[in-house]
């Protein structure tokens, strides 16, 4: 019977259905909009508690960094710094006097703090403000304090924790901070009000019962807030969401809370405002009961705009959908062509794909350009001349702006303390900083009217090819762009940077030992300790004169002791160094130290033992013998050994493997590449690197080597229209009938033959 009384037009069918959904909606309608009205006020009232949480953390995190650098300044005080680093031998009570009277100056000076603590292990003193007291560490009234400072890893770089003593809780900060490779004797501990940091710092009343904030250290602990310690404990125990930007409802013992969550992430704390639910629940009901919905006049109108988009909209969408399926050549069917619904869900569902893969192939085709950019840039680098008619120089002319008029520089920008960068952050991280710093480097060049490309050669530095002009009135200039260059780098990432810069070159002129001499000019640095842009005039100061040259050959066989972890090579080797300096003057001893430390430094610039040395010269004047200068030299040669042993794990040897990988791309073009570099590059032997490669890869990196130049020189063959001989080059092959037998061996024809085959196809 329904099926008779079934309209057989589709516009027909889905008015009669609507009509019946009409009698629900009207039913339902009030319902509704009283439901999204309370929806409306609740999503306010949490917007408005969110705007309130993010002041206070907004404040928060500017008052603790203040309260930090407080920390470091009371720390680094002449009277406080003397007496921490006292010895028994220099004890003097006007140091202590003088000391105590500094440590009563800051206390008065910031309202936060409660007391100050210094502690002297070398002399067995604790000096106390609150107190005015001098303690030794077996009668001191604090002897947690002393546990936190004395057990390692207990407390991490200054950061503020949880303190109770004598009944009373506080927020307490320790400097300097215990780290396992730092020893220190003297400390200062700093206990901060926790009712003057609730009132001032995050703005709560302590006699607020509607509203309550709630700061979580490490482990839940309870750091700050103005809940009683019930309400505390009983939030840490609760399931909490693991956003931390998440709005949730939470039912305690006093009722139930809107609760406000947001992070401290320099501190790794959150921070929680708790609101009653009751408190403005009653408000909600009262405006709640005025709403009066007109819904059946929105039904109705509803209704007819239903019928008319049913009427003409419909079978086009059904024809558009079919078409758009056949296209993407999707197995979906339309299993019911009178569901619009559907169809509407699958046309949104086939635009989203049509636009993902629009999208995906507009950045894999960018990808590749700059790619291609890249790795022809560092071809170009290591080519035996920057000018010429072949292939890598067309592009460059055709592709970038660096060849406008003829003449080009080249600068080099060196990380400082890269092995501590390389400890700090994982390979991934590496990359995409130095992309950063390449991006910032063209962009500071080219706001001072320079074009420039940038090129990351996969360790400390990053170098850029900027043009020049013919004429010399741009030296300063270019001086100024790279001083702009490190300021900006310095200001926003960080990091500290020595640069250089070549003098113009132009055609016929050798790249691959001006970009050598500019990437040594950014050591000098090291030797000088001069804060400056480098230039090529300054590459011939620091340098041994004839005569004053240490044995290379057993700084060599140093060098590759170290990376063996052979100790009694190594001893051995420093002797005969060493040996061969007595009967020299002073001057020419000092510069041949100067030369060894050197040239370990940039043997091992992934490393950490120089970290830090701002000038050899100066350093060196702390030794009063030769022997005292080996001494040293050795030991911290061998705890790089210890540092490589204890780094030998599966982690390590991860991210071993991936450097060696990015190496052999970044330089397979050059045909000087060896395993012997790629070892060198990640500061391990040759035979170790081999077993590293082997254990994640089914080749040995030797034929990984050459099996990547015989896919780079197929891709060629098939992109180009290159010459054999151009490609034999840009592929890192030395010679072209090397080239043909390892292609042939490889793919059983020529290289030729290949590219006509894949012409054919």
């Amino acid at each position: 019977m329904w099926s008779r009384m079934k309209p057989r037009k589709m516009y027909a069918s889905l008015f009669l259905y609507s009509s019946i959904a009409v009698c629900l909606l009207t039913l339902v309608f009030t319902m509704y909009l009283s439901r999204l009205f309370v929806q409306s006020a609740m999503e306010e009232i949490h917007a408005s508690n969110q705007d309130k949480l993010q002041q206070a953390v907004q404040t928060s995190e500017f008052t603790l960094q203040k309260l930090r650098q407080f920390a470091l300044r009371v720390y680094s005080e002449e009277n406080i710094a003397l007496w921490l680093n006292m010895n028994q031998d220099d004890y003097s009570p006007l140091t202590l006097y003088k000391a105590a009277t500094s440590v009563r100056e800051f206390v008065s000076s910031e309202p936060f703090i409660q007391s100050i603590c210094m502690f002297n292990f070398n002399i067995n003193q604790i000096y106390s403000s609150s107190e005015t007291s001098l303690y030794t560490p077996q009668d001191f009234y604090d002897p947690s304090m002393l546990h936190a400072i004395k057990n390692k890893g207990t407390t991490p770089y200054l950061q503020f924790f949880d303190h109770g003593v004598q009944g009373e809780s506080y927020l307490a900060l320790i400097v300097p901070a215990v780290d396992q490779n730092r020893n220190y004797s003297g400390y200062v501990s700093i206990l901060f009000s926790k009712p003057l940091l609730n009132e001032h710092m995050l703005q709560i009343s302590e006699d607020d019962p509607n509203n309550k904030m709630i700061v979580e250290g490490p482990n839940e602990a309870f750091m700050l807030g103005n809940a009683d310690a019930e309400l505390a404990s009983e939030l840490a125990n609760a399931d909490k969401p693991a956003s931390v930007s998440a709005s949730w409802e939470w039912a305690s013992g006093e009722g139930t809370w809107s609760v406000q969550t947001a992070s401290l992430p320099v501190e790794g704390w959150r921070v929680y405002q708790l609101s009653l639910y009751s408190s403005w629940q009653a408000q909600i009901d009262r405006i709640r009961v005025d709403i009066i919905a007109s819904s059946v006049v929105l039904v109705l109108a509803l209704l007819l705009f239903l019928f008319w988009q049913s009427y003409r909209r419909l079978k086009p969408i059904s024809d558009l959908t079919a078409r758009l399926q056949s296209k993407l050549g999707s197995k979906e069917t339309i299993s019911d062509p009178k569901n619009a619904g559907s169809e509407i869900d699958w046309l949104d569902f086939g635009f989203d794909r049509l636009v993902d893969r629009l999208e995906q192939q507009d950045l894999s085709l960018k990808s590749s350009k700059a790619l291609i950019k890249d790795d022809l840039i560092r071809q170009w680098i290591h080519s035996s001349q920057a000018s010429g008619s072949g292939p890598v120089e067309r592009f460059i002319r055709e592709q970038t702006a660096i060849l406008r008029t003829g003449l080009f520089r080249i600068a080099v920008i060196r990380l400082e303390s890269y092995g501590r960068f390389t400890e700090y952050y994982d390979f991934t991280s590496r990359k995409l900083l130095r992309y950063a710093l390449g991006n910032m480097m063209t962009e500071v060049l080219n706001n001072h009217g320079f074009a420039a490309e940038t090129v990351d050669f996969g360790s400390d530095h990053i170098v850029a090819l900027i043009s020049a002009s013919a004429s010399g009135e741009e030296e300063a200039r270019i001086l100024d762009a790279l001083k702009d260059v490190r300021f900006q780098i310095r200001r926003w990432l960080k990091l500290e940077l020595q640069a250089a810069v070549s003098s113009v070159l132009g055609a016929g002129a050798e790249l691959q030992p001006a970009y050598e001499h500019v990437y040594e000019l950014t050591l000098l640095g090291f030797l000088c300790d001069e804060d400056r842009v480098f230039t090529m005039a300054d590459l011939d100061r620091y340098r041994p004169g004839e005569g004053n040259e240490p044995d290379e050959r057993l700084l060599t066989q140093a060098i590759h002791a170290v990376r063996l972890g052979d100790a009694a090579a190594l001893e051995a080797d420093l002797d005969s160094l060493t040996r061969q300096m007595h009967g020299l003057s002073y001057d020419e001893c000092k510069l041949q130290l100067t030369h060894i430390i050197y040239s370990i430094m940039k043997s091992f610039k992934n490393g950490k033992t120089f970290q830090g040395m701002k000038s050899i010269h100066v350093f060196l004047d702390r030794f009063s013998t030769l022997g005292e200068v080996k001494t040293w030299l050795l030991q911290e040669l061998l705890q790089m050994m210890n540092r490589q042993r204890q780094h030998s794990g599966s982690a390590r040897k991860e991210e071993c493997f991936a450097e060696m990988m990015a190496y052999v791309r970044i330089h397979l073009h050059d045909p000087m590449l060896s395993v012997e570099d790629v070892a060198e590059h990640v500061n391990i032997s040759v035979n170790y690197a081999r077993q590293i490669f082997k254990a994640h890869h089914p080749q040995s990196l030797s034929d990984y080597i050459t099996d990547q130049r015989i896919k780079y020189a197929m891709n060629l063959l098939t992109t180009t229209d290159w010459t054999i001989a151009d490609i034999t080059e840009q592929s890192g092959f030395q010679t072209k009938s090397t080239f043909f037998s390892l292609f042939k061996r490889a793919t059983g024809i020529t290289p030729g033959q290949y590219r006509l085959e894949k012409a054919k196809k």
